[in-house]
């Protein structure tokens, strides 16, 4: 990845869940441009040597936010936000599991017990980002996205990741799933929002 593109990775961009509990979505790009077609060259056409770049922006990211501070005292999974299975079929591989591995050494740097883990299942079919809205994509997944409670500790914490945050639904849905189940989610990092720039639009126009 070229020093331009990884400057396009650089922000540190909050919003909230609205309704997931008071969970924090923290983001280091806009879903556009450059940094759209990066993430789908990695993510859809097996760019992997993508995996160490995208995890130390994700390193990056995390050394911008509370998030460290606030796992102390917690052993914390950090969890990929599942894709659907048609997703996985055709990818061959959990595409956000090396990021997941990466944030998780950099947690376990500041003292905090930290591992990746897989405790999340979707049955979800899959829709492109663009083709889905807010209504359609809470509809698709509630329900849909399950906790694998065998693999989750008495007082353990959760960070969520994730590639690209849309509307939100996903991340709520999963934020849910685990307070039901009795665990906090300490916050979610992703790549790219991809409704940052509707926003700023708005802002702008």
């Amino acid at each position: 990845m070229c020093a331009a593109c990884r400057a396009l990775f650089a922000q540190c961009r909050e919003r909230d869940t609205d309704g997931g509990g008071g969970a924090r979505i923290w983001s280091a790009s806009i879903y556009q441009g450059a940094a759209r077609r990066a993430i789908l060259d990695w993510k859809d056409h097996d760019d992997t040597e993508l995996d160490g770049p995208f995890g130390r922006i994700m390193v990056s990211l995390l050394n911008k936010t509370p998030i460290p501070s606030s796992c102390l005292g917690h052993r914390v999974l950090v969890v990929p936000v599942p894709s659907s299975r048609a997703s996985m079929r055709r990818r061959g591989r959990a595409h956000t599991a090396p990021l997941a591995k990466s944030v998780a050494g950099a947690l376990r740097g500041y003292g905090v017990n930290a591992r990746p883990c897989n405790a999340l299942s979707s049955s979800t079919k899959a829709r492109s980002v663009q083709q889905t809205s807010s209504a359609q994509r809470a509809r698709r997944i509630t329900g849909h996205v399950r906790v694998k409670r065998d693999l989750i500790g008495h007082g353990d914490a959760v960070l969520l990741i994730d590639d690209i945050v849309t509307t939100g639904a996903t991340v709520r849905q999963c934020v849910q799933v685990f307070q039901q189940a009795g665990t906090k989610v300490v916050g979610v990092l992703v790549l790219a929002d991809a409704v940052a720039r509707r926003s700023d639009d708005d802002i702008n126009g």
